[in-house]
């Protein structure tokens, strides 16, 4: 008895006189279209799910070229499974898009099956536009999570920047004598032993031996270049190990000046979320503004007291207008200067807020070369009444403290605590609400709690009452 060759495809020519029957059957199992093709390509029968049809008008596409139904950069696909059905007997599954209503494009998958030697193609195909919708929800989901990353990342380097702006050491040194020409209150309080890091004093003792060469040779490096230069030091008299950017002051040609920047270790880089969220808390919470422009004095970052104080709606509203329309008669004084000199010390300005009201402050700046270009960063304090009283409350917080400690003997313990922990919560309170004034919802952020719980401190601490007895 002979065997067919498992290899050679069966003789469906028997199933020809049945194709509509098979298009219908398909359609009810395990299809949602079906087509019956003749030898020169036309459409002889259509089949749909007659309880979700794919389209309205696949029943006239009888009589036509089974090419003419679907859209023309896919008719090549319909050629291809024409002529895989003719010599195989089989066209494996190809992707198209039925032409169906004008505008509108079905994407079906179809696979064909000839019905014989010389019999009819059967091409059944499955509806993929929920498979489209997923494949787009999908595209659409990876690109908010890519935007979401980069914008994390954008915060992440704008806080970090304006965290450097508020907390870097700055300093001008002579790099004829290695003298302290100028510094900031960073370097300030940094460079504190001995007394040591006052304009005027050298540089060199506030170093560890071992460390001033490198020092000095870093110095005499960017004073002969124009790229900032790095290095590392350890202070004197400590295990204080400090990142050193010198730059040559770049309107200070010809001079001998060079800008020396002190930094500590950074804070770990592994997580930019978690980075960013803690220096979002720092810079956000700061009772200071800050604010970063470029060499013309145009606004590039700044943190929420800066919006706050110039009563701006939001930062958007102040990124790229000049820094001199807040500070009118200051601003760009302070931009020239910090270039000219590399350091802008403490100057009382004052801001014009946007009601037209004048707002007293400090103002300090420095030149930012190695970290953003030319640009410069400022600090801005208030030092009007809302400030004198914010520091009269903290002392008399203080004085009330101290007032409980003297009854140590005479009430006891818990009923001091009590006393000390609804004095600081008051305090804590009324320090947010200075801070953010007008806005209880920022004032809420920065307690950690929600507008409604602010709400019933201020009812609980009697911030309306006179202040509690010390």
């Amino acid at each position: 008895m002979s065997r067919r060759d498992d290899n050679q495809p069966a003789d469906l020519g028997a199933l020809s006189g049945c194709a509509a029957g098979l298009a219908r059957a398909f359609v009810s199992l395990s299809s949602d279209i079906a087509l019956v093709i003749d030898e020169g390509g036309i459409v002889t029968a259509v089949a749909q799910n007659e309880q979700s049809p794919m389209s309205a008008a696949a029943e006239q596409w009888v009589g036509r070229h089974w090419g003419e139904t679907v859209t023309g950069d896919t008719r090549g696909k319909i050629d291809s499974l024409l002529a895989d059905a003719t010599t195989a007997g089989l066209g494996r599954r190809r992707e198209v898009n039925l032409a169906s209503e004008p505008g509108a494009e079905l994407p079906v998958a179809y696979t064909a099956l000839r019905l014989g030697e010389r019999g009819p193609v059967l091409a059944v195909g499955r509806d993929l536009r929920s498979m489209a919708a997923i494949q787009q929800r999908f595209l659409e989901t990876q690109a908010a999570l890519e935007r979401s990353y980069w914008r994390a990342r954008h915060n992440e380097v704008r806080y970090r920047l304006l965290y450097q702006v508020a907390t870097d050491a700055v300093l001008t040194v002579d790099t004829r004598n290695h003298d302290v020409v100028a510094l900031n209150a960073s370097a300030t309080a940094l460079l504190q032993a001995d007394g040591g890091g006052a304009p005027g004093q050298p540089l060199p003792p506030q170093f560890d031996a071992r460390s001033r060469p490198a020092v000095a040779a870093l110095m005499e490096r960017a004073l002969a270049g124009n790229e900032p230069v790095e290095g590392l030091a350890r202070l004197a008299g400590s295990h204080v190990s400090l990142s050193l950017v010198a730059t040559r002051l770049p309107g200070a040609i010809g001079s001998s000046l060079v800008l020396l920047r002190l930094r500590q270790a950074d804070p770990p880089q592994d997580d930019p979320l978690a980075v960013g969220s803690a220096l979002a808390r720092h810079i956000d919470g700061a009772l200071e503004a800050i604010v970063v422009t470029d060499a013309l004095g145009h606004i590039r970052e700044a943190n929420l007291a800066f919006v706050q104080m110039t009563q701006a709606t939001d930062i958007a509203a102040l990124l790229g207008q000049p820094l001199e329309q807040w500070l009118p008669g200051s601003g760009q004084a302070a931009v020239s200067k910090v270039h000219m000199q590399g350091l802008a010390l403490h100057e009382r300005v004052m801001m014009r807020r946007r009601d037209a009201t004048h707002l007293p402050l400090d103002i300090a700046g420095a030149l930012l070369a190695d970290v953003a270009g030319g640009d410069a960063g400022f600090t801005l304090r208030p030092c009007g009444a809302d400030t004198l009283a914010a520091d009269a409350r903290a002392a008399a917080l203080v004085q009330a403290i101290d007032a409980l400690a003297a009854e140590l003997g005479h009430v006891a313990l818990p009923d001091l605590l009590q006393r000390a922990q609804m004095l600081t919560r008051r305090h804590l309170v009324l320090t947010a609400i200075d801070r953010h004034a007008g806005d209880p919802g920022a004032a809420a952020r920065l307690l950690g709690i929600s507008p409604a719980q602010l709400t019933e401190l201020r009812r609980e601490i009697g911030l309306d009452a006179p202040p509690l007895p010390r």
